[in-house]
């Protein structure tokens, strides 16, 4: 009997400019990112209400995050949960994550207290990035979770402080809590950057290992991590 995936009859399907297989490098995401950042330094990477942050700014920030990652105990393979929205916190943190040999998974803020903490355990995750306005959904499940970190942002992180404060008090721009965990690191998303050097951080990983992991949906029973 024939094995149809050796044959690969789809390929007959193929335009003729399009090639049966592809050759990918030896490089790692961190990797093709640090790359990248170096030819596109002061070329835009992101535009968040306006302000503009380079590649030279993100690979900067993702260094000094994956060195507090690293100081704090985060050891390659280790999970590091992102309960974010599309925020600068949320790009930083990403490449910050696979600088540190680490595997990040998304926690979406549409989670159940119940579903937030079996994936909480499920995946065993040591620290937490979120944003204080959704502090509370990890507050609830915090005393059920054995993660040791919490990294707190704001929306307004990164904009220029003028329109961060007229922003604040006009009420164009959300903004919750944060407050001690017991048991628990809670720090401010800035200040844990802040106190870290500038240097590359880039711990040696392999086109094999693991860098992110995705929940199933759980609608024929508990999330399942793929």
């Amino acid at each position: 009997m024939s094995d149809i995936y050796s044959e690969k009859p789809w390929q007959k399907s193929y335009d003729e400019h399009v090639r049966p297989s592809l050759e990918y490098e030896d490089k790692t995401f961190a990797q093709k990112f640090k790359e990248t950042a170096q030819r596109y330094a002061d070329k835009t990477a992101l535009i968040y209400l306006g302000k503009r942050l380079s590649f030279k700014d993100i690979d900067r920030l993702s260094d000094r995050l994956a060195a507090y990652f690293i100081q704090n105990g985060l050891k390659p393979d280790d999970v590091v949960g992102l309960h974010l929205p599309n925020i600068p916190a949320n790009y930083i943190s990403v490449v910050a994550v696979q600088k540190a040999g680490a595997v990040s998974t998304g926690l979406s803020p549409l989670l159940t207290p119940q579903e937030m903490e079996h994936q909480l355990r499920d995946a065993k995750v040591k620290m937490v990035v979120t944003v204080d306005v959704l502090f509370e959904k990890i507050k609830e499940v915090a005393p059920q979770a054995d993660f040791s970190h919490v990294l707190v942002a704001e929306i307004a992180d990164y904009l220029p402080k003028v329109k961060a404060v007229l922003g604040k008090m006009l009420k164009k721009i959300p903004v919750g809590t944060c407050e001690p965990l017991p048991g628990k690191t809670v720090i401010r998303f800035p200040a844990a950057l802040a106190g870290m050097p500038d240097e590359p951080v880039m711990v040696p990983r392999t086109m094999d290992d693991t860098i992110f992991l995705m929940y199933t949906g759980g609608t024929t029973g508990p999330a399942k991590g793929a």
